[in-house]
This record gives structure tokens, sequence and C-alpha cells, in this order.
């Protein structure tokens, strides 16, 4: 654990952004944290993720740091579980059953689950034609961690720390230069979205995501396919979910529609499931992948930030948040507040 007097800057309140407050404030006791956000839990968009571990659309992210980000990830589940946390952190370990209608390649983390396996099957109604037709099933265990749950134990747990949240919309980078920030600080960039407008990234792009959640006491397992998905947390079902290319964050009545009828399929039962409430998150997806990296920004009055930007987790926030706020520590302890190492940003 280092004693460095670090100043932090984060820029974000989702799960990345506290994820990062967590890992640094552990490494850097002395530090001080300041988290400027639009909104925090439970207005954030990953209060509307229903929190199942798996690596999900995640653009051009090479599998060698998705795993590595992906494996910590699980592994911390697995900790906050053994360790008595489950309940507070809204953790818990899931079955979970995904039906495919063609031979589908086994993915890269089915080793990182427990007990993956493969099974083909015929579909009943071919089952007298073609011994080729079948649909594939994977099934396994994982975990879910309910990001609402789990970022109010992490405020939780910075209120007794030298941490501070302060709600703000920044539209540039140029807004920080009106608020009070320490010379040294280095800037951590969550901002997801946000990062499309403030750093200039064109390989953002919002995919649409909208889900339902219900009561329905009698679901333990979850349930996918390749047009929806049923993932009990613990107090309700999340039904979803769409995946739309489009900034629109109104609940629509017709996906609503399609969402319980797609569940239904798979899961009859749902029929009798009473309704709790409709939402809508934009997933931040990134063509080029996560940008996970040492950045440097010069502001006007010639202040020299170090910036690492850490945005662009598409659909797994929530299944690479820890991974990649480790990833963010290491980068702190080598690079500190030594731009030039840096790559170069004029504002």
């Amino acid at each position: 654990m280092s004693t460095e007097h670090y100043q932090f800057v984060i820029l974000g309140g989702g799960i990345n952004g506290l994820s990062c407050a967590i890992r640094l404030s552990n490494e850097f006791p002395c530090s001080t944290i300041q988290i400027i956000s639009d909104n925090f839990s439970p207005n954030t968009t990953s209060d509307v993720a229903a929190g199942l571990w798996g690596p999900y659309a995640l653009g051009g992210t090479s599998t060698t740091e998705c795993r590595r980000w992906a494996q910590q990830t699980h592994d911390y589940f697995l900790q906050l579980w053994r360790g008595g946390y489950a309940d507070r952190c809204g953790i818990c370990l899931v079955p979970v059953l995904e039906l495919y209608e063609t031979d589908t390649t086994v993915p890269w983390w089915h080793d990182i689950v427990f007990g993956f396996s493969k099974t083909k099957f015929l579909k009943p109604d071919d089952t007298n034609n073609h011994q080729d037709s079948f649909y594939t099933a994977f099934s396994y265990i994982t975990f879910t961690c309910e990001p609402s749950k789990i970022m109010k134990h992490y405020r939780e747990v910075l209120s007794t720390r030298n941490v501070t949240l302060r709600q703000e919309h920044l539209t540039s980078l140029r807004s920080l230069e009106n608020m009070i920030i320490h010379p040294n600080a280095i800037i951590i960039n969550c901002l997801g979205l946000g990062s499309q407008s403030v750093f200039k990234d064109a390989d953002l792009f919002p995919l649409r995501g909208q889900v339902q959640k219900v009561k329905a006491e009698f679901v333990f397992h979850s349930y996918a396919n390749e047009s929806c998905y049923i993932i009990p947390n613990t107090d309700t079902v999340i039904l979803g979910g769409t995946k739309q290319k489009h900034h629109n964050l109104q609940v629509n009545p017709i996906d609503r529609y399609d969402i319980r009828a797609q569940c239904l399929t798979v899961l009859p039962a749902l029929r009798s499931a009473v309704n709790v409430k409709d939402f809508v998150g934009l997933r931040p997806v990134r063509s080029s992948g996560v940008r996970l990296e040492v950045d440097h920004a010069v502001f006007a009055n010639g202040e020299i930030h170090v910036i690492i930007h850490n945005y662009g987790h598409g659909g797994a926030g929530i299944t690479l948040a820890w991974g990649c706020a480790g990833e963010v520590t290491r980068f702190v302890q080598e690079y500190g507040v030594d731009t030039s190492k840096c790559m170069y940003h004029k504002l």
C-alpha cells in the first residue's frame, strides 16, 4: 500500500468511476479524490444494467486485455461472495442457459465461469428429418452483481475516506478550468458516452438498451437466446432487451411489448409476472475497443494534467469495471505525475 499523497479527479460517477475511486483509495490511502459527474446512482447508465457477468458489445477490444480485466472482476465477485458481502453488494451465483439456433463456437471466457458445458440437441420439429438441424445450448454458473447495490456500497465506503462528490455537467475539458482542481491532479476519465463530446472521440456510439423489471419470485435461473434475456436479481427479474444504435432514452411501448413476448417464448410462466418499471440506458460502445490508456492535457493556465482514460466498455461495464480500475491504479504507479511518459494532448 502506497503512502503517496496524490490528488485525483475522477470524471464519471457510474460503476467504472466508483470502482476507480475504491481501488485508488485502497492503494493510495493518503490521496484526495474528487468525483465529478452529471448524475450519481440511482440515475446512471450503470443502474439500468441487469449485472450478469459476461463480456458483451465490446467493439474492437483485444481478447487478451478483455480476458485479464474480466477474470479479475469475476475473481473479485467471488471474493465478495465468499466474504459475506453478497447481500450488501447484490451478488448472486446464478445458473445460466443460453440457446442458439445454429452451432455456436464456445466463447473465449468459458473457463472463467463455473461448470461451462456445450450441448447440441435436435429441434423438436426436425427430429425425423435432418440430424444436423439442432440448437446449441451453453450452460454455466456465474455471478450477477446489481449495479445499484454495489454502487451504494461503494458510496458508503468512500464516505469514510477523503473523497468528495460533485454533480456537474461537463461539456468539454475546459469546464474543469473553472473548478477548483489541484495543479498536480491526475484526471481519470470514466465518462462513458460523455467522452464523445468532452474528448472528441468519434469512435464512440450508443447502443440503446431497454429493459423491463418484473416481480417473478419463481425465476432462479438466467436464460438468453439471440432475441432476449431473462436475468434474476435479488428483488426483481430483468427482461431484456434491445440493441439499437440510437440516442433515444424514452421508453418505447413497442419495445416493451416485444421484450415481454420474446421472453414468454423462453419462459411462458412469465405471463403472470407483474411489471415494476421499464428502463432505458445507452451502452457506450467504442468501435476500436475499450480505451484504457494514459494521456495528458495542457490547461489554458499552463497546468499539465495526466489523464487516464477508462471508457468504452459497451455492454460489459459491470464485467470489466474492477479489472479496469486495477489497470488504472497500475498506470498511476507506473507514471505518477511524470507527464514526459504520457501521450501529448493539446486542448
